[in-house]
């Protein structure tokens, strides 16, 4: 039973289906790079900034990570690989963003992760008409 203080995220993850989770995973990675480029472009002279651009690319980093691990590489095959692949560039560049402070990297991966998440809201209508699938089948999917 949930909580009425629950948060929405928490709220849909706990209600929402995989490709559910997956989606507003996307968008929790995204506000994050939103709030790590705003603290690089505010200038890394406190250590409040400097601390959220290190917790939040750690936070992004971690959702990549699991994104990646849930992947079924069987079932997803080349889609799969091919986000395998996108979600490790993203990690590598990401881990280096936290000492170079390049804005542009910050800016691109924004742009990877939208893109990415408009496919996949684009595709839930036709592999979620009325049921929830289990994180590999959502994955499995084509984005």
């Amino acid at each position: 039973m949930l909580r009425p203080n629950q948060n929405y995220f928490e709220k849909e993850v706990l209600q929402g289906t995989s490709l559910d989770h997956i989606i507003l995973l996307y968008g929790k990675a995204i506000n994050l790079l939103k709030q790590v480029k705003n603290a690089i472009e505010e200038g890394l002279d406190t250590p409040e900034r400097k601390k959220i651009k290190a917790e939040n690319l750690g936070k992004v980093v971690d959702v990549l990570v699991y994104l990646e691990a849930i992947l079924d590489l069987e079932k997803g095959r080349e889609i799969a690989k091919n986000l395998k692949e996108i979600y490790a560039v993203l990690i590598n560049e990401l881990i280096k963003v936290n000492f170079s402070n390049e804005l542009k990297v910050v800016e691109d991966s924004i742009e990877v992760l939208e893109n990415l998440k408009k496919a996949w809201v684009d595709i839930r209508p036709s592999v979620i008409p009325n049921h929830k699938m289990a994180p590999k089948q959502a994955l499995s999917a084509r984005p």
